[in-house]
């Protein structure tokens, strides 16, 4: 369970933390922070929280998500939050179970179709950015993907974790801040078979 109330942050950990929240608030990607792994629990700011993993702070949090400078830089002023990006609106994330998920990233290196990627280690994933509106499809089903669209969102990096920090296998700076099509996406699984 988590329930806890945030403790004040490790400077450096807060100072990482609010930067790469800053980073994608200033590239158009809205940001809500999210519960904290302190190294015991999620830390939340609701007091009756029982969600044991990341998630957004706030019940109503979808309102809230914001890219506005001066917003994400207060929220991480006093606490670390972790850092979630809301789904479905910049983009959709298709998240896909290891080892198939780095069969994914090869086909798309391959293609020179490069998107954001992050490693997920706790959920035993990696997270590939696409533009919204993906619809699940066989190809998707056969690798136990998971679409996260309109009204959800993931965790970012360097959000702390259970097994260590999210971080990206290829960062957005490498792709330029592009996010795949649904054709791109399409045809590396193709070219899975």
């Amino acid at each position: 369970m988590s329930g806890s109330r945030l403790r004040p942050a490790d400077p450096g950990q807060q100072r990482t933390l609010r930067q790469a929240a800053l980073c994608y608030a200033a590239h158009g990607w809205p940001v809500v922070p999210a519960a904290f792994f302190d190294g015991t629990r999620y830390a939340c700011v609701q007091a009756d929280c029982v969600q044991d993993g990341p998630h957004p702070v706030w019940r109503l949090w979808q309102g809230r998500a914001s890219t506005d400078a001066d917003v994400v830089a207060s929220w991480y002023r006093l606490f670390s939050f972790a850092v979630a990006l809301p789904t479905g609106v910049i983009f959709d994330v298709v998240e896909i179970p290891e080892p198939a998920a780095v069969r994914v990233q090869d086909a798309l290196v391959e293609h020179r179709t490069p998107t954001p990627i992050a490693v997920w280690r706790e959920r035993g994933v990696r997270l590939f950015w696409v533009t919204p509106g993906l619809q699940p499809d066989n190809r998707l089903g056969a690798l136990n993907a998971r679409i996260r669209g309109e009204g959800a969102w993931v965790p970012a990096p360097p959000t702390p974790t259970r097994r260590g920090p999210m971080h990206w296998s290829l960062p957005p700076e490498q792709s330029e801040w592009a996010i795949l099509s649904h054709a791109d996406l399409t045809a590396a699984l193709d070219a899975l078979n």
